[in-house]
């Protein structure tokens, strides 16, 4: 069972809380196949206006492996990390949108951290309690395999994806099911007009992509519903892994600033 005890030493866990911080999680990932059995997996992170920006990507030894993923500075977690050639990301939400009752046991964003303690996927989906977690998905990306969890506060229902094919993911909690399916014609659209798939066309697709409405673009801005203050997309993160090579690549939106990072070498940036 999952404690937080190899974790806390890093600092993902906020000792001045009698409660651990939620984490705010990338709310839009895409997958895309590549040769010898690569991926390349994209996220952008949609958050509030008056949340702290995050770190950059740093490497961290978490399970006795070299992680790399950016930090969020007010939850201490993050929504995407990735060491050798295994990559993993969160959304906030199961397949049903839920009523949000704090507190919960710890963050949401420790959750891709946790992973990386196990040996194996299969042991961390055998293993780990969610128990007390808010729900969320995850994405788990290898070689040739595709895995998604998702939690729903009660039950965890595992499926497996077919790695070579493309797919895209919307974050329940903030697009409605007609929204989701719209953005997901959008998508196949683009597959079908870009043959070559790489990190600068997939993340052009990602950045101006919708009909016009910014409330639920690929570059969403909108006023949340919940807080009152300003919700918009503020990070894309994108994780390639091909060839026995593995990078991620970050783009801070609010910050404009854009870091290459190969996750083998401690994530020195060019």
């Amino acid at each position: 069972m999952f404690t937080l005890i190899g974790l806390c030493w890093y600092g993902v866990w906020n000792k001045e809380e009698t409660k651990p911080i939620n984490v705010q999680t990338v709310c839009t990932v895409t997958y895309l196949p590549l040769s010898n059995n690569g991926y390349l997996l994209t996220s952008s992170r949609d958050e509030q206006a008056v949340r702290p920006l995050a770190s950059p990507p740093r490497s961290a030894v978490v399970g006795g492996r070299e992680v790399c993923f950016p930090r969020d500075p007010q939850g201490g977690g993050t929504w995407i990390a990735a060491a050798g050639r295994t990559a993993v990301c969160l959304l906030n939400g199961a397949s049903e949108p839920h009523v949000s009752r704090p507190p919960y046991r710890h963050s949401r964003g420790l959750v891709p951290l946790h992973c990386f303690t196990f040996a194996t996927i299969d042991q961390f989906l055998a293993q780990s309690d969610f128990g007390g977690i808010e729900p969320f998905t995850l994405v788990v990306a290898e070689p040739n395999r595709l895995v998604v969890l998702r939690w729903n506060g009660q039950d965890a229902a595992v499926g497996e994806a077919d790695p070579r094919r493309a797919h895209l993911w919307s974050s329940v909690t903030l697009y409605t099911p007609s929204t989701r399916a719209k953005r997901t014609q959008w998508f196949e659209g683009w597959l079908r007009n870009h043959p070559v798939r790489s990190v600068a066309n997939i993340r052009h697709f990602r950045r101006p992509s919708g009909d016009g409405d910014p409330a639920n673009d690929l570059r969403m801005n909108r006023l949340s519903s919940d807080s009152g203050s300003q919700l918009h997309t503020v990070s894309l993160t994108s994780v390639r892994s091909e060839s026995g090579q593995t990078d991620l690549f970050y783009e801070d939106l609010m910050a404009s600033t854009f870091t290459h990072h190969a996750v083998a070498n401690c994530c020195e940036s060019v």
